[in-house]
């Protein structure tokens, strides 16, 4: 992983020893990272590791290395400085953040709510800055590709929604996995286009255990011996199981509002309609990781990277997949169901 280091100054000041700094990329975004601690800019636990919760790659397909040089559309300056009381400053394409970094480290009792953790800030800023730069909207949604129909299944929920329910449901039928978390939808002249999401979901063991013991056979998972199966989460590569392409382009899609009750004996189906709720539906998915607040290693309040400009446009990507795309939509389900009948009715 390439650092370079080089003296700078930044609008904070400047810093002795020079600075650390790298780029990485998201989809077409690219992000420079500048820092007087290159281990925070760094640390593979965060930008490739497919292993552990907090990772950046169970949300995003990938964040690559790129080289550091212009065009840059965003740049994130972190200052780690001993004693120095939390500073979190974000805008339209650039995020100043200053504080003892390092004890908040190794303090922190959820690393994913940290700088780079996969609920933390630069993943916003990441969000926002592709919806204002590129017009790529980002659902809370994991995704299923049933490639001899030509057919996306988009999971739409929030936390406990039940997206993956749906997935390891999905695995037991054979269909391919598009997205674990976020999936991507841009407007590219008349053509719609998903773009792949993260391949690696955090799953608790106990689906594996009580609900999926198949699939867990079907992926080679060697489940470990815990006290509390439920309360054990597992960060699993689901990449084997995904198509090769990573761009879909106008594809029949199905659209599948979930609330998954454990012990619901009977599905409850009912349709939505292409109209106004359809596109509330839609808006209030694609905002949630963006609008979302969030609470930075236990301390540092973070409110939404959310503003009038791309909370418009988004509003209208949702209206125009809905009303002048909506010959690609095959179906939208809104569901209440138990774990072994989510797809009844379908």
């Amino acid at each position: 992983m390439a650092v370079e280091r080089l003296p700078e100054t930044t609008a904070t000041g400047p810093v002795n020893g020079g600075m650390a700094r790298r780029a990485v990329g998201i989809l077409r975004a690219r992000f420079g990272l500048i820092s007087n601690n290159a281990a925070l800019i760094s640390n593979p636990e965060f930008f490739t590791s497919r292993t552990v919760i907090q990772s950046l790659v169970t949300n995003v397909l990938a964040v690559p290395e790129v080289p550091f040089a212009e065009p840059l559309d965003g740049r994130m300056y972190i200052l780690d400085l001993p004693g120095a009381p939390p500073s979190v400053r974000l805008g339209t394409d650039e995020v100043f953040a200053a504080a003892d970094f390092s004890a908040l480290e190794a303090a922190c009792s959820d690393r994913r709510c940290s700088l780079f953790g996969n609920l933390g800030l630069f993943f916003r800023f990441a969000l926002a800055l592709l919806e204002r730069r590129y017009g790529i909207f980002s659902f809370h949604a994991s995704a299923m590709y049933l490639p001899d129909r030509n057919e996306l299944m988009l999971v739409v929920g929030g936390a406990g929604a039940g997206k993956t329910v749906f997935l390891l449901e999905g695995l037991r039928r054979g269909y391919q996995v598009y997205s674990t978390e976020m999936t991507h939808l841009e407007f590219r002249g008349d053509d719609v286009v998903f773009h792949k999401g993260s391949l690696v979901d955090n799953i608790r063991q106990g689906n594996f255990v009580h609900d999926f013991p198949d699939v867990a056979e079907r992926l080679g998972l060697d489940l470990p011996a815990v006290e509390n199966v439920w309360a054990h989460k597992l960060a699993v590569d689901l990449a084997p199981v995904a198509p090769e392409a990573d761009e879909i382009v106008n594809p029949r899609l199905s659209l599948l509002f979930p609330k998954i009750e454990s012990g619901r004996e009977a599905a409850v189906v009912s349709d939505v309609a292409p109209g106004p709720k359809m596109v509330k539906l839609l808006y209030d998915n694609a905002s949630e990781k963006i609008g979302g607040s969030a609470l930075l290693y236990d301390r540092i309040p973070l409110p939404g990277a959310d503003a009038p400009d791309i909370a418009a446009k988004r509003w209208d990507g949702m209206r125009r997949l809905v009303h002048e795309h909506g010959d690609i939509i095959l179906r939208a389900k809104d569901i209440l169901a138990g774990t072994h009948n989510c797809m009844e009715g379908l």
